[in-house]
């Protein structure tokens, strides 16, 4: 199979939860199948190469590219995320020109747009070029949540997400949750498959050369960096910091957990709203109890934060999976998810991987992480459970083979071009 792939971020450009997705599943979807990814380029990397068997298109536009390369877009902030989705839309049509430009004997059998922000080129890919599109649902917030993050009052995103969900041969999404979701809002026209993911460090733990006494190391200087002491109990939050996530109650609920547990400093990692949190913990007189991490981190410092961690809570709204869930279990650090998540992440209910909270009341929040961060033997036994769970559930390559079971559904009758053997 010739596989084109629509999709805003790929290696290097990872910023959130779909740059990881891309960048674990891409090398085992493309084992056996030809792999074409096409992608945001953040100013800082070539319009065209090819990597690990993938053949990566990023355009870069002059102004755009000019204001990506003196500084990252914050896509929580109006006028930011207003800029990226103008590049998103114009590296849409750049795509299609692209792919209109190849022959018709190498174009791809099937174009797999992830997201409803890459309408645009999915949509010329069906009308245009009479290519068969599969619509892969990362996220909701835009046009089906109750919640969204996007003000929208014309409900255009909702009109265009439905749109690309029609004349998509399939739709494929990460959680039963998901599916219900979509369902329930009328997409009914295009069947839904549920492929869920791997896990953030299957990668990383498997790796014989993983030293984890040196990744705590690295915690214990994490720690002393954060001014915070070897003995003060750590919760840890990552996730972008807005309303969806959950930050917000999570906040209000410290009024009760810092003086019912002593020491206790929450620590937010990731980027957003960060004059909002320091408002909200000068209002509640949370100073030197909640700290960030002053923005995006990924990589080994985001393996630090986690390891440093006596235990993560995201209280998340909604989450189409929510990738941060799988790294906390991975490393065994008990784990808290608001209702937002799926319940796959209970897995046996009578002995649960993690512990679900109400994301939008902050007396549930509060009852739980007190619950857990003064009982010992939960938290190791929520550690032990998630850490199983994860490593025994969840795989990519189990993913790609899934995702390309359903390509090939999607092909089935259509007459599929060999795809000549990778000279060595």
């Amino acid at each position: 199979m010739r596989i084109a792939c629509v999709i805003n971020q790929y290696p290097p450009n990872i910023t959130a939860g779909l740059g990881r997705y891309v960048e674990l599943i891409t090398p085992y979807l493309a084992r056996d199948d030809r792999v074409a990814v096409f992608t945001l380029n953040d100013g800082h990397q070539p319009v065209h190469e090819r990597s690990d068997g993938v053949t990566v298109y990023r355009p870069l536009g002059r102004v755009l590219g000019a204001i990506s390369r003196r500084r990252r877009l914050n896509r929580t902030r109006g006028a930011e995320f207003a800029l990226l989705a103008l590049n998103v839309v114009v590296s849409n049509w750049r795509y299609f020109l692209r792919l209109r430009r190849v022959a018709r004997s190498e174009r791809p059998d099937l174009v797999a747009v992830h997201d409803s922000t890459n309408f645009l080129c999915g949509l010329l890919c069906h009308y245009v070029l009479r290519l068969p599109v599969v619509f892969h649902v990362h996220t909701t917030e835009y046009g089906v949540a109750a919640q969204r993050t996007v003000n929208d009052p014309l409900n255009v995103f909702a009109a265009v997400e439905r749109w690309l969900a029609r004349i998509s041969r399939r739709v494929v999404v990460a959680t039963p949750e998901v599916r219900a979701e979509l369902i329930a809002a009328g997409w009914n026209r295009s069947p839904i498959d549920v492929v869920c993911l791997g896990g953030t460090y299957e990668k990383v733990l498997a790796d014989p050369a993983f030293d984890r006494d040196a990744l705590r190391a690295g915690a214990v200087a994490l720690r002393a960096r954060l001014g915070i002491a070897a003995d003060d109990p750590v919760l840890l939050f990552v996730g972008r910091i807005e309303r969806q996530k959950g930050v917000y109650p999570l906040l209000e609920a410290m009024r009760t957990i810092a003086p019912a547990v002593p020491g206790l400093r929450l620590v937010i990692v990731g980027e957003g709203d960060d004059a909002g949190v320091a408002r909200i913990v000068a209002e509640t007189g949370l100073q030197g109890r909640v700290l960030t991490s002053g923005g995006f981190v990924d990589g080994r410092a985001l393996l630090e934060f986690y390891e440093m961690a006596d235990a993560c809570v995201f209280p998340s709204l909604f989450e189409p999976f929510g990738l941060v869930a799988t790294e906390a279990m991975a490393l065994s650090r008990p784990t808290i998810l608001g209702d937002g998540f799926s319940r796959i992440f209970l897995d046996d209910p009578d002995r649960p991987a993690v512990r679900f909270v109400r994301s939008a009341d902050p007396a549930d929040i509060a009852r739980v992480v007190v619950e857990v961060m003064t009982d010992p033997e939960l938290r190791r036994a929520l550690g032990t459970r998630g850490e199983r769970f994860v490593r025994e559930s969840l795989s990519w390559s189990r993913a790609a083979d899934e995702t390309l079971a359903v390509y090939r559904v999607v092909l089935e009758g259509t007459p599929v071009r060999p795809v000549p053997p990778r000279s060595s």
